[in-house]
């Protein structure tokens, strides 16, 4: 194995998106909920070093599940490098490291249920999601709407789990502001659907825009994030100065606003993909999905900076 596919299998974007957006947002999180003293950082920054290694480790799961779909995807067009499908890293030590990383996942994992035995159950569901999605006898990531009972669920675990350890409690708030972060942050999870529509509707691979091609669901999912947004407002309004409120509202809503414009954009492409009247529709997915990747971040950055300022 080269060196470099160990920085391939990390897909640092994604990694950004999902796994360390969440970590930074549950640390500030709970941050505010224990008054601007975190609890019990230690443990902690154990179950944020435990979720990066959940992500991490999806993604050689997930390429030798999808080696032979991934020979075919127009990989130059949309940036990403597979180890696998370049010659870097061979089946054989792709499955040796998951192996390694799923070992160290455990590990940690024991000690924080030990700690604190509630966490059972979202570690279970982590490994369900890790697990299945790329598991030969499930393989769930060749069916739909895997970004509704995976994508968002563990966006939303990650962060009320580092938030809960740290603070060693969970609040309606904390629950509604997960729920639209993970949706902004599953929403490029969608977008990325839509541009391996290509490769993935010949591969038989039947994500949500595989079986629904017609369908506006990249623009709709974030609309759904925004409504979580709105259910969070009451909790919001009880706990937030007017000044955090005015944030996090603004915020809340230009990026739900951003992100179902990119989204509508990466159906109209694919819509035109399917007319005929674009050819080679995964460069330009593949812009709209790093838009929508960097603006899920932002969202994560300005909701810790919020969290942060009110538990000073």
């Amino acid at each position: 194995m080269e060196l470099i596919s160990l920085v391939d299998f990390a897909r640092f974007k994604p990694l950004a998106a999902w796994s360390l957006s969440s970590a930074v947002l549950g640390a500030s999180m709970a941050f505010f909920l224990s008054d601007g003293h975190i609890t019990e950082p230690w443990p902690m920054t154990a179950a944020v070093v435990c979720i990066v290694l959940m992500q991490y480790v999806s993604h050689p799961l997930n390429d030798i599940t999808d080696r032979e779909a991934d020979s075919l995807e127009a990989m130059t067009a949309t940036g990403r490098r597979k180890p696998l499908v370049d010659g870097s890293a061979t089946v054989s030590e792709a499955r040796a490291l998951s192996m390694v990383i799923v070992a160290t996942i455990l590990v940690i994992m024991a000690g924080l249920i030990v700690f604190r035995p509630v966490l059972l159950a979202p570690a279970a569901y982590g490994m369900f999601a890790v697990m299945g999605y790329s598991h030969p006898g499930l393989r769930l990531s060749y069916r739909p709407l895997t970004e509704l009972y995976l994508g968002v669920p563990v966006n939303m675990i990650a962060v009320l789990v580092i938030a809960f350890i740290g603070s060693g409690t969970v609040s309606f708030l904390s629950v509604a502001v997960a729920a639209a972060f993970g949706f902004a942050a599953s929403s490029l999870f969608v977008s990325m659907m839509s541009m391996d529509y290509p490769s993935d509707s010949l591969n038989g691979k039947e994500t949500t825009v595989v079986r629904y091609p017609r369908s506006h669901w990249c623009a709709l999912f974030p609309a759904i994030g925004l409504g979580a947004f709105i259910i969070s407002l009451p909790f919001a309004a009880a706990l937030m100065s007017s000044a955090a409120l005015l944030g996090y509202t603004v915020l809340s809503v230009a990026v739900s606003l951003a992100l179902m414009a990119y989204g509508r954009k990466a159906d109209h492409l694919r819509f035109a993909h399917l007319d005929g009247r674009v050819d080679g529709m995964e460069s330009r997915s593949n812009d709209l999905r790093l838009k929508q990747l960097y603006t899920s971040v932002l969202y994560a950055a300005g909701l810790s900076v919020i969290f942060l300022d009110m538990g000073v």
